[in-house]
Protein backbone atom coordinates (compact mmCIF):
# COMPACT_ATOMS: atom_id res chain seq x y z
CA UNK A 1 0.00 0.00 0.00
CA UNK A 2 2.87 2.41 0.99
CA UNK A 3 4.80 1.51 -1.97
CA UNK A 4 1.47 2.14 -4.26
CA UNK A 5 1.01 5.77 -2.68
CA UNK A 6 4.96 6.49 -3.16
CA UNK A 7 4.46 5.43 -6.81
CA UNK A 8 0.97 7.62 -7.33
CA UNK A 9 2.98 10.80 -5.40
CA UNK A 10 6.01 10.33 -7.83
CA UNK A 11 4.09 9.73 -11.10
CA UNK A 12 2.29 13.42 -9.31
CA UNK A 13 5.57 15.14 -9.56
CA UNK A 14 6.77 13.98 -12.31
CA UNK A 15 3.46 15.55 -14.13
CA UNK A 16 3.79 18.89 -12.20
CA UNK A 17 7.68 19.09 -13.59
CA UNK A 18 6.74 17.75 -16.77
CA UNK A 19 3.65 20.88 -16.94
CA UNK A 20 6.50 23.41 -15.74
CA UNK A 21 9.06 22.51 -18.21
CA UNK A 22 6.38 22.29 -21.21
CA UNK A 23 4.79 25.81 -19.88
CA UNK A 24 8.39 27.06 -19.78
CA UNK A 25 9.10 25.92 -22.96
CA UNK A 26 5.76 28.03 -24.20
CA UNK A 27 6.80 30.83 -22.69
CA UNK A 28 10.54 30.56 -23.88
CA UNK A 29 9.29 30.39 -27.47
CA UNK A 30 6.96 32.67 -27.40
CA UNK A 31 9.15 35.14 -26.02
CA UNK A 32 11.69 34.50 -28.72
CA UNK A 33 9.42 34.86 -32.29
CA UNK A 34 8.08 37.09 -34.10
CA UNK A 35 4.89 37.90 -34.29
CA UNK A 36 3.52 37.45 -37.58
CA UNK A 37 0.66 39.59 -39.38
CA UNK A 38 -2.11 38.74 -41.96
CA UNK A 39 -3.34 42.32 -42.82
CA UNK A 40 -7.00 41.64 -44.17
CA UNK A 41 -8.52 45.38 -45.37
CA UNK A 42 -9.92 45.43 -48.74
CA UNK A 43 -10.66 49.46 -48.77
CA UNK A 44 -7.50 50.80 -46.57
CA UNK A 45 -4.06 51.75 -47.50
CA UNK A 46 -2.04 48.28 -46.70
CA UNK A 47 0.82 49.49 -47.84
CA UNK A 48 1.34 52.28 -45.29
CA UNK A 49 0.59 50.10 -42.62
CA UNK A 50 2.90 48.10 -43.19
CA UNK A 51 5.51 50.46 -43.37
CA UNK A 52 4.33 52.61 -40.38
CA UNK A 53 4.17 49.26 -37.90
CA UNK A 54 7.73 47.79 -37.69
CA UNK A 55 7.59 45.71 -35.32
CA UNK A 56 5.34 42.72 -36.36
CA UNK A 57 6.28 40.75 -39.61
CA UNK A 58 3.42 40.73 -42.04
CA UNK A 59 3.03 37.86 -44.11
CA UNK A 60 1.11 37.15 -47.22
CA UNK A 61 -0.91 34.43 -46.19
CA UNK A 62 -2.92 33.83 -43.40
CA UNK A 63 -1.69 29.91 -42.64
CA UNK A 64 1.45 31.84 -42.02
CA UNK A 65 0.42 34.20 -39.68
CA UNK A 66 -0.04 34.37 -35.36
CA UNK A 67 -2.80 36.71 -35.58
CA UNK A 68 -5.31 37.71 -38.41
CA UNK A 69 -5.94 41.33 -39.02
CA UNK A 70 -9.15 41.62 -40.13
CA UNK A 71 -10.28 45.45 -40.64
CA UNK A 72 -14.12 46.45 -41.79
CA UNK A 73 -15.35 49.80 -42.44
CA UNK A 74 -18.59 51.33 -41.97
CA UNK A 75 -20.41 54.93 -42.79
CA UNK A 76 -21.62 56.72 -39.50
CA UNK A 77 -23.63 59.68 -38.85
CA UNK A 78 -20.11 62.07 -38.31
CA UNK A 79 -17.87 59.75 -40.63
CA UNK A 80 -16.13 56.18 -40.76
CA UNK A 81 -16.33 53.82 -38.24
CA UNK A 82 -13.21 51.18 -38.40
CA UNK A 83 -14.21 47.84 -36.71
CA UNK A 84 -10.08 46.62 -35.62
CA UNK A 85 -10.61 42.88 -34.94
CA UNK A 86 -7.18 40.69 -34.39
CA UNK A 87 -7.91 36.96 -33.97
CA UNK A 88 -5.20 34.97 -32.59
CA UNK A 89 -3.68 31.65 -34.45
CA UNK A 90 -1.66 29.14 -33.52
CA UNK A 91 0.30 29.98 -30.07
CA UNK A 92 -2.56 32.82 -29.34
CA UNK A 93 -5.74 30.99 -30.17
CA UNK A 94 -8.60 32.29 -28.72
CA UNK A 95 -6.59 35.43 -27.90
CA UNK A 96 -9.18 37.90 -29.63
CA UNK A 97 -9.08 41.73 -29.74
CA UNK A 98 -11.18 43.83 -30.93
CA UNK A 99 -11.15 47.75 -31.00
CA UNK A 100 -13.12 50.85 -33.14
CA UNK A 101 -11.64 53.84 -34.45
CA UNK A 102 -13.73 56.60 -36.20
CA UNK A 103 -12.50 58.87 -38.61
CA UNK A 104 -14.66 62.25 -39.16
CA UNK A 105 -15.40 63.40 -42.39
CA UNK A 106 -14.03 66.66 -41.86
CA UNK A 107 -10.45 64.48 -41.77
CA UNK A 108 -7.96 64.43 -44.03
CA UNK A 109 -6.63 61.19 -45.67
CA UNK A 110 -3.71 62.42 -43.97
CA UNK A 111 -5.14 62.42 -40.52
CA UNK A 112 -7.86 59.24 -41.12
CA UNK A 113 -4.46 56.93 -41.69
CA UNK A 114 -2.63 58.12 -38.88
CA UNK A 115 -5.46 57.31 -36.63
CA UNK A 116 -6.29 53.99 -37.74
CA UNK A 117 -2.69 53.36 -37.39
CA UNK A 118 -2.46 54.29 -34.27
CA UNK A 119 -5.45 52.17 -33.67
CA UNK A 120 -3.64 49.31 -34.98
CA UNK A 121 -0.65 49.42 -33.26
CA UNK A 122 -2.54 49.70 -30.05
CA UNK A 123 -4.78 46.28 -31.03
CA UNK A 124 -1.50 44.73 -31.98
CA UNK A 125 0.55 45.64 -28.67
CA UNK A 126 -0.79 42.78 -26.52
CA UNK A 127 0.50 40.40 -28.90
CA UNK A 128 4.22 41.19 -29.01
CA UNK A 129 3.95 42.87 -25.42
CA UNK A 130 5.16 38.99 -24.08
CA UNK A 131 8.33 39.03 -27.21
CA UNK A 132 11.43 40.82 -27.06
CA UNK A 133 10.01 43.30 -29.55
CA UNK A 134 8.78 44.98 -26.14
CA UNK A 135 12.61 45.57 -25.36
CA UNK A 136 12.32 48.04 -28.62
CA UNK A 137 9.16 49.97 -28.03
CA UNK A 138 8.47 53.34 -26.23
CA UNK A 139 5.13 54.26 -25.03
CA UNK A 140 4.47 57.59 -25.82
CA UNK A 141 1.56 59.91 -23.61
CA UNK A 142 0.43 63.13 -25.06
CA UNK A 143 -1.80 64.77 -22.92
CA UNK A 144 -4.99 66.72 -24.39
CA UNK A 145 -5.32 70.06 -23.63
CA UNK A 146 -8.00 70.84 -20.72
CA UNK A 147 -11.49 70.53 -22.47
CA UNK A 148 -14.29 72.69 -20.89
CA UNK A 149 -17.93 72.19 -20.97
CA UNK A 150 -18.56 74.76 -23.34
CA UNK A 151 -15.49 72.49 -26.11
CA UNK A 152 -17.54 69.20 -24.88
CA UNK A 153 -21.04 70.54 -25.58
CA UNK A 154 -22.15 69.55 -29.13
CA UNK A 155 -24.07 72.55 -30.49
CA UNK A 156 -24.83 71.02 -33.68
CA UNK A 157 -26.92 68.56 -31.92
CA UNK A 158 -25.53 65.71 -34.00
CA UNK A 159 -26.23 67.16 -37.11
CA UNK A 160 -23.95 66.94 -40.03
CA UNK A 161 -24.41 69.10 -43.13
CA UNK A 162 -22.33 68.48 -46.38
CA UNK A 163 -21.72 71.07 -49.40
CA UNK A 164 -20.51 69.42 -52.77
CA UNK A 165 -19.84 70.65 -55.92
CA UNK A 166 -18.33 69.32 -58.82
CA UNK A 167 -16.77 70.04 -62.53
CA UNK A 168 -15.29 68.03 -65.51
CA UNK A 169 -15.08 68.77 -69.05
CA UNK A 170 -12.97 66.98 -72.46
CA UNK A 171 -13.11 68.20 -75.97
CA UNK A 172 -11.28 67.67 -79.11
CA UNK A 173 -11.36 70.00 -82.47
CA UNK A 174 -15.01 67.99 -83.26
CA UNK A 175 -16.48 67.61 -80.06
CA UNK A 176 -16.77 69.23 -76.33
CA UNK A 177 -18.17 67.54 -73.08
CA UNK A 178 -19.18 69.61 -69.99
CA UNK A 179 -20.18 67.57 -66.54
CA UNK A 180 -21.62 69.45 -63.65
CA UNK A 181 -22.77 68.00 -60.38
CA UNK A 182 -23.67 69.71 -57.17
CA UNK A 183 -25.85 69.49 -53.94
CA UNK A 184 -26.13 69.48 -50.25
CA UNK A 185 -27.22 66.85 -47.64
CA UNK A 186 -28.06 67.18 -43.82
CA UNK A 187 -28.26 64.56 -41.42
CA UNK A 188 -28.47 63.15 -38.00
CA UNK A 189 -27.73 59.80 -36.62
CA UNK A 190 -27.82 58.66 -33.13
CA UNK A 191 -28.17 55.24 -31.67
CA UNK A 192 -32.03 55.22 -31.62
CA UNK A 193 -33.06 57.69 -34.73
CA UNK A 194 -31.77 58.71 -38.11
CA UNK A 195 -32.78 61.16 -40.50
CA UNK A 196 -31.41 62.45 -43.49
CA UNK A 197 -32.05 65.17 -46.25
CA UNK A 198 -30.43 65.58 -49.69
CA UNK A 199 -30.50 68.00 -52.92
CA UNK A 200 -28.75 66.51 -56.06
CA UNK A 201 -28.54 68.74 -59.36
CA UNK A 202 -26.96 67.18 -62.54
CA UNK A 203 -26.33 68.84 -65.89
CA UNK A 204 -24.51 67.18 -68.94
CA UNK A 205 -23.70 69.10 -72.22
CA UNK A 206 -21.82 67.24 -75.38
CA UNK A 207 -21.35 69.11 -78.44
CA UNK A 208 -20.79 68.01 -81.95
CA UNK A 209 -19.44 69.45 -84.87
CA UNK A 210 -19.17 67.80 -88.19
CA UNK A 211 -19.32 68.69 -91.90
CA UNK A 212 -22.67 69.16 -93.34
CA UNK A 213 -23.26 67.81 -97.37
CA UNK A 214 -22.94 71.71 -98.36
CA UNK A 215 -19.81 72.42 -96.85
CA UNK A 216 -21.01 73.79 -94.36
CA UNK A 217 -20.08 73.42 -90.29
CA UNK A 218 -23.00 72.21 -88.05
CA UNK A 219 -23.17 72.24 -84.43
CA UNK A 220 -25.33 69.69 -82.68
CA UNK A 221 -26.04 69.90 -78.85
CA UNK A 222 -27.35 67.42 -76.81
CA UNK A 223 -28.38 68.27 -72.77
CA UNK A 224 -29.18 65.80 -69.91
CA UNK A 225 -30.27 67.43 -66.37
CA UNK A 226 -32.34 66.02 -63.02
CA UNK A 227 -32.91 67.69 -60.18
CA UNK A 228 -33.81 65.23 -56.69
CA UNK A 229 -34.81 66.04 -53.11
CA UNK A 230 -34.83 62.80 -50.61
CA UNK A 231 -35.63 62.86 -47.33
CA UNK A 232 -35.85 59.91 -44.25
CA UNK A 233 -36.49 59.11 -41.17
CA UNK A 234 -35.90 55.99 -39.40
CA UNK A 235 -36.89 54.58 -35.89
CA UNK A 236 -34.74 51.51 -34.31
CA UNK A 237 -37.64 49.75 -32.91
CA UNK A 238 -35.44 46.50 -31.03
CA UNK A 239 -31.95 45.33 -31.62
CA UNK A 240 -33.48 43.07 -34.85
CA UNK A 241 -36.67 45.71 -36.06
CA UNK A 242 -36.46 49.41 -37.38
CA UNK A 243 -39.12 50.97 -39.45
CA UNK A 244 -38.78 54.81 -41.34
CA UNK A 245 -40.52 56.92 -43.63
CA UNK A 246 -38.93 58.03 -47.10
CA UNK A 247 -40.04 60.38 -49.64
CA UNK A 248 -38.47 61.84 -52.85
CA UNK A 249 -38.80 64.73 -55.55
CA UNK A 250 -37.11 64.85 -59.01
CA UNK A 251 -37.20 66.31 -62.53
CA UNK A 252 -34.91 64.25 -65.29
CA UNK A 253 -34.78 64.81 -69.00
CA UNK A 254 -33.50 60.65 -69.07
CA UNK A 255 -36.65 59.31 -67.08
CA UNK A 256 -38.94 61.43 -69.22
CA UNK A 257 -40.25 63.50 -65.66
CA UNK A 258 -41.01 66.56 -64.98
CA UNK A 259 -41.97 66.16 -61.66
CA UNK A 260 -41.83 63.19 -59.99
CA UNK A 261 -43.73 63.29 -55.76
CA UNK A 262 -42.77 59.84 -54.22
CA UNK A 263 -43.77 58.71 -50.59
CA UNK A 264 -43.59 55.36 -48.67
CA UNK A 265 -43.69 53.60 -45.26
CA UNK A 266 -41.26 50.44 -44.66
CA UNK A 267 -40.26 48.27 -41.94
CA UNK A 268 -36.55 45.89 -41.46
CA UNK A 269 -35.60 42.80 -39.83
CA UNK A 270 -32.27 42.13 -39.59
CA UNK A 271 -31.82 38.35 -38.30
CA UNK A 272 -28.73 39.00 -36.43
CA UNK A 273 -28.10 41.93 -34.25
CA UNK A 274 -27.43 45.32 -35.20
CA UNK A 275 -24.36 45.51 -33.53
CA UNK A 276 -22.74 42.68 -35.65
CA UNK A 277 -23.47 44.74 -38.62
CA UNK A 278 -19.66 45.36 -39.68
CA UNK A 279 -19.08 40.37 -39.50
CA UNK A 280 -22.71 39.85 -40.52
CA UNK A 281 -26.02 40.74 -41.73
CA UNK A 282 -29.12 39.34 -43.17
CA UNK A 283 -31.62 41.53 -43.47
CA UNK A 284 -35.49 41.99 -44.86
CA UNK A 285 -37.29 45.30 -45.63
CA UNK A 286 -41.03 45.56 -46.92
CA UNK A 287 -41.55 48.82 -48.04
CA UNK A 288 -45.40 50.18 -49.54
CA UNK A 289 -45.67 53.71 -51.39
CA UNK A 290 -47.45 56.03 -53.54
CA UNK A 291 -46.05 58.09 -56.49
CA UNK A 292 -47.41 61.04 -58.37
CA UNK A 293 -46.17 61.54 -62.19
CA UNK A 294 -46.40 64.65 -64.30
CA UNK A 295 -44.37 63.45 -67.51
CA UNK A 296 -42.21 64.98 -70.01
CA UNK A 297 -43.44 63.46 -73.37
CA UNK A 298 -46.79 61.09 -73.27
CA UNK A 299 -45.38 57.31 -72.55
CA UNK A 300 -46.24 54.34 -74.41
CA UNK A 301 -49.17 53.45 -72.63
CA UNK A 302 -50.57 57.18 -73.39
CA UNK A 303 -50.33 58.58 -70.28
CA UNK A 304 -49.30 62.47 -69.33
CA UNK A 305 -49.70 62.40 -65.87
CA UNK A 306 -50.70 59.01 -63.39
CA UNK A 307 -50.85 58.30 -59.82
CA UNK A 308 -49.10 54.95 -58.50
CA UNK A 309 -49.33 52.81 -55.83
CA UNK A 310 -45.81 50.59 -55.60
CA UNK A 311 -45.03 47.72 -52.83
CA UNK A 312 -40.84 46.66 -52.33
CA UNK A 313 -39.51 44.00 -51.01
CA UNK A 314 -35.76 43.68 -50.39
CA UNK A 315 -33.24 41.45 -49.13
CA UNK A 316 -29.79 41.80 -47.85
CA UNK A 317 -26.80 39.85 -47.15
CA UNK A 318 -23.64 40.99 -46.01
CA UNK A 319 -20.66 38.29 -44.01
CA UNK A 320 -16.81 39.68 -43.69
CA UNK A 321 -14.92 36.50 -42.00
CA UNK A 322 -11.52 35.91 -42.41
CA UNK A 323 -12.39 32.97 -45.16
CA UNK A 324 -13.19 35.88 -47.57
CA UNK A 325 -16.24 37.99 -47.77
CA UNK A 326 -19.93 38.14 -49.31
CA UNK A 327 -22.15 40.52 -50.32
CA UNK A 328 -25.57 40.32 -51.91
CA UNK A 329 -28.86 42.44 -52.61
CA UNK A 330 -31.88 40.89 -54.36
CA UNK A 331 -34.85 43.62 -55.06
CA UNK A 332 -38.64 42.89 -55.95
CA UNK A 333 -41.10 45.49 -56.72
CA UNK A 334 -44.19 45.70 -58.21
CA UNK A 335 -47.44 48.37 -58.90
CA UNK A 336 -49.95 47.43 -57.03
CA UNK A 337 -53.07 48.56 -60.13
CA UNK A 338 -50.83 45.52 -62.62
CA UNK A 339 -48.64 42.73 -60.68
CA UNK A 340 -47.54 42.44 -63.68
CA UNK A 341 -45.79 45.67 -63.68
CA UNK A 342 -43.03 44.89 -61.64
CA UNK A 343 -39.30 44.45 -61.41
CA UNK A 344 -36.59 41.90 -60.08
CA UNK A 345 -32.70 42.53 -59.33
CA UNK A 346 -29.90 40.59 -57.90
CA UNK A 347 -26.91 41.20 -57.48
CA UNK A 348 -24.28 39.30 -56.13
CA UNK A 349 -20.63 39.52 -55.06
CA UNK A 350 -18.35 36.41 -53.35
CA UNK A 351 -14.50 36.68 -52.71
CA UNK A 352 -13.47 33.47 -50.98
CA UNK A 353 -9.85 31.89 -50.13
CA UNK A 354 -10.33 28.66 -51.52
CA UNK A 355 -7.05 27.60 -50.15
CA UNK A 356 -3.27 28.80 -49.37
CA UNK A 357 -2.71 31.08 -51.97
CA UNK A 358 -5.59 31.06 -53.99
CA UNK A 359 -7.83 33.19 -54.02
CA UNK A 360 -11.74 33.15 -56.22
CA UNK A 361 -13.64 36.29 -57.04
CA UNK A 362 -17.43 36.36 -58.53
CA UNK A 363 -20.05 38.96 -59.12
CA UNK A 364 -22.54 39.44 -61.23
CA UNK A 365 -26.16 41.11 -61.64
CA UNK A 366 -29.64 40.61 -63.34
CA UNK A 367 -32.70 42.70 -63.63
CA UNK A 368 -36.19 41.09 -65.12
CA UNK A 369 -37.63 44.41 -65.82
CA UNK A 370 -41.32 44.99 -66.22
CA UNK A 371 -42.37 48.13 -64.93
CA UNK A 372 -41.01 50.98 -67.25
CA UNK A 373 -44.14 53.01 -67.24
CA UNK A 374 -41.86 56.39 -68.20
CA UNK A 375 -40.86 55.49 -71.26
CA UNK A 376 -41.78 58.27 -74.28
CA UNK A 377 -43.89 57.14 -76.81
CA UNK A 378 -41.56 59.00 -79.66
CA UNK A 379 -39.12 57.51 -81.07
CA UNK A 380 -35.30 57.89 -79.87
CA UNK A 381 -32.54 58.86 -81.87
CA UNK A 382 -29.58 57.46 -82.89
CA UNK A 383 -27.32 59.93 -80.88
CA UNK A 384 -29.66 59.92 -77.62
CA UNK A 385 -29.21 56.22 -77.64
CA UNK A 386 -25.71 56.25 -78.01
CA UNK A 387 -25.21 59.15 -75.40
CA UNK A 388 -27.51 57.60 -73.01
CA UNK A 389 -29.71 60.74 -72.92
CA UNK A 390 -33.01 58.73 -72.75
CA UNK A 391 -34.36 55.92 -71.19
CA UNK A 392 -34.65 53.16 -73.49
CA UNK A 393 -37.12 50.19 -72.95
CA UNK A 394 -35.36 47.02 -72.15
CA UNK A 395 -36.93 43.50 -70.55
CA UNK A 396 -33.92 42.63 -68.78
CA UNK A 397 -30.18 43.66 -68.17
CA UNK A 398 -27.01 41.86 -66.83
CA UNK A 399 -23.42 41.43 -65.92
CA UNK A 400 -21.02 38.90 -64.55
CA UNK A 401 -17.41 38.60 -63.52
CA UNK A 402 -14.98 35.82 -62.29
CA UNK A 403 -11.40 35.83 -61.52
CA UNK A 404 -8.98 33.43 -59.56
CA UNK A 405 -6.00 34.72 -58.39
CA UNK A 406 -2.50 32.47 -56.90
CA UNK A 407 -0.18 33.49 -55.10
CA UNK A 408 3.01 31.69 -53.83
CA UNK A 409 6.71 32.49 -53.04
CA UNK A 410 8.15 34.44 -50.18
CA UNK A 411 5.77 34.69 -47.00
CA UNK A 412 7.64 37.55 -45.60
CA UNK A 413 8.61 39.68 -48.49
CA UNK A 414 6.82 43.07 -47.64
CA UNK A 415 9.13 45.67 -48.69
CA UNK A 416 7.95 48.87 -49.65
CA UNK A 417 9.40 50.48 -52.71
CA UNK A 418 7.41 53.56 -54.47
CA UNK A 419 10.06 54.21 -57.06
CA UNK A 420 8.93 54.85 -60.73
Amino acid sequence: MVRATVIIFGLFISGLMQDSVFAHANEQSLQDIEVRVFLDCNRCNNSYIRDEIQFVNFVRDKEDAHVHLLITRERTGAGTEFKIQVIGRGIFLSQDKTLSYVSFNSDTDEEERLGLVRYVRAALFPYVSTTNAIDEIDIVYIPLEESTTEATEDRWNSWIFEIDSRVSMDGEESRKSLDYSGGFSANRTTKNVKTDFGYEYEYDRRTFSDINSEGNEEESVFIRRSHEFEASHLWALTNHWSAGLFSDVRNSTRNNFDLSLMGSAGIEYNIFPYEEYSEREISFVYMLGAENRDYTETTIYLKDEETLIRQELRGRIDFTQTWGSISGRANFNTFMHDLSRNRFEIDMDVNFRIFRGLELSLSGRYSIINDQLNVPAGNISDAEQLLNLREQFTSYSYGAFIGLEYTFGSIFNQAINPRF
